[in-house]
């Protein structure tokens, strides 16, 4: 039996199409897993993060740190979150603010916040001294002096919230990070492999129409005249 004309461009169509859609969904399907995108809408972390930017939060975080840009959920201050604030003490922790002081202090020492605006740490007008439960966490804005943040809901629990309410931490990735970068490579070429295999499709088509299969052998059904 005859090859059929285009078979082979058809094939390697069919494969550059599975590789070029594996390429783009795989990290889709990554992204989509692992992090989520939270757009800033207020003014409670400038200058750290401007109004209107996209946070890239990581969903399975792991551990909380001191000093990590989270998003949470303020439920328990009667807010629908998701919130973005800095975590600045944690269960354990003493943290501390007298009106007039440059800075807050963590365990009896000056708290180093080379983000805060203008760098005070005490904009907002609010002097508080909190020792933070296990398990629970103290939530700031770095625009001190407009940000609804721990120091103004001492009712619950001095302020603190727990670190259930964390929905995501600040994963640091932007276009230029080295996990973007490869990422928008398989996608770029998953999308050139997509393109290419559309072209073997489409040759593999013109070629199996211009060229009609060959048939060798005795052809059934097919009745034999004699002439005179």
């Amino acid at each position: 039996m005859a090859r059929r004309p285009g078979r082979r461009r058809g094939i390697w169509a069919i494969a550059l199409l599975v590789l070029g859609v594996t390429l783009i969904a795989g990290p889709l399907a990554y992204m989509t897993a692992r992090f989520a995108p939270v757009k800033q809408f207020g003014e409670n972390m400038l200058p750290t993060i401007p109004v209107g930017s996209v946070l890239v939060v990581e969903k399975d975080h792991g551990e909380v740190r001191h000093g990590d840009v989270v998003t949470y959920d303020p439920a328990e201050w009667g807010y629908d979150g998701p919130f973005v604030g800095r975590v600045v003490a944690l269960g354990g922790d003493h943290i501390a603010y007298a009106m007039g002081d440059r800075t807050l202090t963590l365990n009896g020492k000056p708290l180093d916040e080379p983000y805060l605006r203008d760098g005070d740490a005490g904009a907002g007008g609010v002097s508080f001294a909190v020792s933070v439960p296990q398990g629970r966490m103290f939530v700031l804005g770095d625009n001190r002096g407009n940000s609804q943040d721990s120091r103004f809901h001492p009712e619950h629990h001095q302020g603190t919230l727990p670190l259930a309410a964390v929905t995501g931490v600040d994963s640091g990735m932007h276009e230029e990070s080295p996990l973007m970068v490869v990422l928008g490579l398989l996608s770029s070429a998953g999308i050139l492999l997509l393109l290419v295999a559309v072209g073997l499709g489409i040759a593999s088509l013109v070629a199996r129409r211009r060229r009609p299969v060959e048939v060798h052998g005795p052809v059934w059904g097919a009745t034999q005249v004699d002439l005179p």
